[in-house]
């Protein structure tokens, strides 16, 4: 039986273990400019697929429910495919478990069927069981978003910078009116916005001003490194307040007890 799967070029050149285990399974790949998800199989049905730690960080900036949303209007099944140890990953981030418990469950409500993968080769092997189990059938279209307006692509714009997302783009965008003012008026985003803190705002920075190919002792730094870096910052941020009001109430304390 043929096994036909269409790969967004972006997915095609990012997700190399992936795409050598889909055709060491005997799939043929087309690469193409996908609107929506990452891989579309017979059947008209979409997968968007996220490593673990990116899945968390797309319930954080809100990516994930809007990707979901495209998906259910554009396929007639829409799964997402949850790669590697999701569990670990929580671990890394500085994220309630049951924000991602909640995120699960939203996405079954909304019709999303989740699926979980240890790694590249599960992600592939899934794909191959998924157009195994629908028969001997093509592939007829590829859902493409239309009539995108300029708002939308503000969004999409502001979106794209780490741990923004579309709900905070939107909000900037009411709080700024345009992008450039936005990004202009990147020092005030903490006091004109709500849920944007200076870790976030710390990481946009670095965005928009490390050089194009600047590196730090001849490695790249990774947009997840970042973010972890930001994290870990913030959590030992928290401990150190935390033993400042214990060394405080301890005193506190003392001066109660020497009084009487």
């Amino acid at each position: 039986m043929d096994c036909t799967i269409i790969v967004d070029s972006r997915e095609y050149e990012t997700a190399e273990e992936v795409i050598k285990w889909i055709k060491r399974l005997s799939c043929n790949i087309i690469p193409r400019k996908l609107d929506i998800g990452d891989y579309v199989l017979p059947n008209n049905m979409g997968i968007e697929r996220k490593k673990a730690m990116d899945f968390i960080s797309s319930i954080v900036d809100g990516r994930l429910f809007e990707q979901s949303k495209e998906l259910l209007h554009a396929f007639n099944r829409a799964y997402v495919i949850v790669e590697g140890d999701l569990w670990r990953a929580l671990n890394r981030r500085n994220v309630h478990k049951h924000s991602v418990l909640g995120a699960l469950g939203t996405l079954i409500d909304m019709g999303i069927r989740v699926l979980y993968t240890p790694d590249e080769e599960g992600t592939a092997y899934v794909m191959k069981s998924l157009v195994e189990r629908i028969g001997n059938k093509s592939i007829k279209s590829i859902p493409i978003k239309r009539g995108e307006t300029i708002r939308d692509t503000q969004i999409q714009f502001l979106s794209s910078l780490p741990g923004i997302g579309p709900k905070r783009a939107e909000a900037l965008l009411r709080a700024f009116g345009t992008p450039l003012d936005a990004l202009n008026n990147l020092g005030q985003w903490t006091r004109k916005v709500d849920n944007i803190n200076e870790n976030i705002v710390g990481l946009v920075r670095k965005v928009l001003t490390t050089k194009y190919g600047d590196e730090i002792n001849n490695v790249v730094i990774s947009i997840d490194e970042a973010i972890r870096e930001v994290n870990e910052k913030e959590n030992d941020d928290k401990r150190n307040r935390k033993d400042a009001d214990n060394v405080n109430n301890k005193h506190n304390i003392m001066d109660f007890l020497g009084d009487r």
